[in-house]
């Protein structure tokens, strides 16, 4: 368990996703926790939790039961993700607020009596009748999406409520729905040919998703405060509606096929629109939108972006799975923060020099090779070059306040230029062809790091280092060519000198990543600190870290 871990538990929250190190969490008991996160943790929960805990989220960890929880103080419980949950009570809970206990499979709702209760997420159950939810009569946000067989006439006596999400849950009738007034937001994403004339009539509406829905047509008169919409998936929608939607801040009009977008401009405060995978459209009317701050164009067949040269407010940009894309014009939206130009076909990103503003950058699947540009990136956090074959990583050592930095399958060697990046807290380099880790054993990543898919067999350095159980996940791709075997810190050096004298092959070991000797290694004893490496000529040698053995047939 890190500093940081530690830290955090003195501030009061604890947050653990699938620890392989911990056995046991009883020392908790000396803290004042308020908020615990287990995720994925089903050998380390506990049986008694402190009675302070206000926030409890224990997700997907094999739970079968919490009724010996003393826990009076709690306001917040996510149990999700348990499919073994079937003994449990809430009835205790008095103080409960937010109750999630989506994905359980045999979740029992008859008996919810939480009258404090604003927030309750029912989602992928297998639920049908809620007539006895009416008792929660606090209850403002209910999701109910992804329970295929539900009915939902009882929710017109749930006027109180404000969010109500039924994604996807098979509905052809949601008629009922105009009964209830308050709501400021709704999604029926996913249900075919429910139809919208009941919605229109929710006046308070905020934020609306009726995305894959069959709508055709956008025609709200009366839904003057709305400003999120999402419509997309909505084959040739005609749009000529969107005018009355005076208030919208953010629209979804992905795979409509939709034409004519300059009816776009009449909404002045449109700040964030999203118009993937509309190929045919012409998105020059978009270069008069100056108040833009948020654009994606994901797919599109774009090449020329001569149009976003004027949209000097644009802070989050996407224009990825755009072909032979110039990126030219980007070098005037000085604002961004966030840029995706992922599989455009980029060989060249010196356009980028101006961009000092980037926080989140993500060239994946590109032929970049030089990098140098990015130097001076200095507020740049998540990085991501996935797939770039040629390029070299060197210029990444100066991007020392880089948190997340994704590298897989970019035909890595070897990763030493990495040393600084001392603050990374996610890095993936799955799937090249590095040999040596020791260059980042100095990192603090915990688990937030993917090495599958390098040259590795076997290295329980390494798999102590990054925190990984599943050892079979990292297996080479070659495995008949050669395997790797970490000795340092190798606690079970019997085993690996047994599978040495097993086997009658030319070996070649490395100290400190350097090849040392090319001869046939007899045996492996730890001395002290020390390994002691016996040759076929009977030579030994004592050394204080022996890195890798690489078998060669």
């Amino acid at each position: 368990m890190t500093k940081k871990y530690f830290k955090k538990i003195h501030e009061g929250q604890l947050y653990i996703n699938s620890s392989r190190k911990l056995t046991s969490l009883e020392f908790l008991q000396n803290f004042q926790i308020y908020k615990l996160k287990l995720i994925e943790c089903s050998n380390i929960v506990p049986k008694l939790l402190n009675s302070t805990i206000k926030e409890l989220i224990i997700a997907n960890c094999d739970l079968k039961n919490f009724n010996d929880f003393q826990l009076d103080n709690l306001e917040i419980l996510n149990v999700s993700d348990n499919q073994e949950l079937y003994d449990y009570s809430f009835e205790d809970f008095k103080q409960l607020k937010q109750l999630d206990i989506s994905s359980t499979d045999r979740v029992d709702i008859s008996n919810l009596k939480l009258q404090k209760l604003k927030i309750l997420n029912l989602s992928y159950n297998n639920i049908s009748n809620i007539t006895s939810l009416q008792s929660l009569v606090c209850l403002e946000e209910l999701d109910l999406s992804f329970n295929y067989d539900i009915d939902i006439e009882p929710l017109q006596h749930f006027k109180q409520l404000k969010i109500l999400k039924l994604s996807c849950c098979k509905l052809s009738n949601i008629q009922i729905l105009k009964l209830l007034t308050n709501l400021v937001e709704l999604d029926v994403f996913g249900n075919y040919d429910v139809g919208t004339s009941s919605i229109s009539q929710l006046v308070n509406l905020k934020k609306l998703n009726i995305s894959e829905t069959s709508t055709h047509i956008i025609n709200f008169p009366l839904l003057q405060k709305l400003e999120v919409l999402d419509v997309s998936r909505n084959i040739n929608i005609n749009i000529q509606g969107i005018k009355y939607l005076v208030n919208i801040t953010n629209l979804n009009l992905s795979q409509t096929s939709v034409q004519n977008i300059e009816l776009l401009q009449q909404l002045i405060h449109l700040k964030e629109i999203d118009l993937s995978r509309n190929i045919s459209n012409d998105f020059k009317p978009l270069q008069k939108m100056v108040q833009l701050q948020g654009l994606i164009l994901i797919g599109n067949n774009i090449t020329n972006i001569q149009f976003l040269s004027e949209l000097i407010n644009l802070q989050h940009l996407n224009l990825s799975q755009n072909k032979n894309l110039d990126i030219s014009p980007l070098q005037c939206l000085v604002s961004l923060t966030s840029l995706n130009i992922s599989e455009c076909n980029i060989n060249e990103i010196s356009p980028l020099k101006t961009l000092v503003n980037l926080i989140d950058l993500q060239l994946n699947y590109n032929y970049v090779k030089d990098v140098l540009v990015l130097k001076q990136f200095k507020c740049l956090k998540t990085l991501q070059l996935s797939g770039n074959k040629e390029i070299d990583i060197t210029p990444i050592q100066y991007l020392t306040q880089l948190t997340a930095l994704t590298l897989n399958g970019c035909d890595l060697q070897e990763i030493s230029a990495l040393r600084p990046l001392v603050n990374l807290e996610y890095f993936d380099i799955s799937q090249n062809n590095i040999l040596f880790f020791y260059p980042i054993r100095d990192l603090d990543l915990d688990s937030e790091v993917d090495v599958r898919d390098n040259l590795i067999v076997e290295s329980s350095d390494l798999f102590t280092f990054f925190d990984v159980e599943d050892k079979s996940q990292y297996i080479q791709r070659q495995p008949n060519k050669y395997q790797i075997l970490l000795a340092r810190k190798m606690k079970n050096i019997d085993k690996t000198t047994s599978l040495i004298r097993d086997i009658n092959i030319k070996r070649k070991y490395y100290i400190s990543g350097k090849q040392i000797v090319a001869k046939t290694i007899i045996s492996l004893k730890t001395k002290k600190q020390n390994i002691l490496v016996t040759l076929v000529n009977k030579t030994m040698k004592l050394v204080s870290q022996l890195d890798e053995i690489q078998i060669y047939q």
